[in-house]
């Protein structure tokens, strides 16, 4: 096996500015999976509670409702918060700006930096950008979800239960890929 070969200062802020990139885009996932979670908690589980008959039912109309709700954009189940009177003032001020952030990540960001990502100056820049809107969407997803515990654990998932689900949740990851 060859050693890689050094990276140079200019390589290694453009790998900086694509790794920001990716993390504000991680973050812009997160906060969609917080507006899902809220949705879930506030829309679903209550009229799914209504018509409950049995386990297989329930884990049905969760997979068609989650299946559902994560192929809208991300301006849709804002939308969809904002119908079921969820948000604060602050909180859909933050996810307007959000949307708008993700979406010009998304579709405009390096075409709209090209010239500054041609210079050190500039990928300072645009690192420096990317970290503030990691920053927005890590904002609203805890804000968001300082609302949904709450109306979670009224729902039965505590704090307790949830470090239980994740912890199955990881094993069964684990097995699932050791067995591969």
């Amino acid at each position: 096996m060859t050693e890689p070969l050094p990276i140079d200062s200019e390589s290694e802020q453009v790998r900086d500015v694509y790794a920001y990139f990716g993390l504000a885009l991680y973050w812009a996932q997160c906060l969609e999976q917080s507006i899902f979670q809220h949705l879930l908690f506030v829309e679903h589980f209550p009229k799914a509670t209504a018509t409950y008959k049995s386990a297989e039912q329930w884990a049905e109309d969760f997979d068609e409702y989650e299946e559902r709700e994560l192929s809208q954009t991300m301006g849709k189940l804002i939308r969809r918060l904002g119908e079921a009177g969820q948000p604060t003032e602050e909180i859909k001020r933050l996810l307007g700006h959000a949307l708008v952030k993700r979406n010009w990540l998304a579709h405009g960001y390096f075409p709209d930096r090209a010239i500054q990502f041609t210079l050190s100056s500039g990928r300072e820049s645009m690192i420096a950008e990317l970290e503030a809107i990691r920053d927005l969407f890590r904002e609203c997803a805890n804000k968001l979800d300082d609302l949904t515990l709450p109306i979670a654990e009224k729902a039965g998932l505590t704090k307790d239960r949830l470090t239980v689900v994740e912890a199955e949740m990881l094993a069964e990851y684990a097995k699932s890929h050791t067995e591969a």
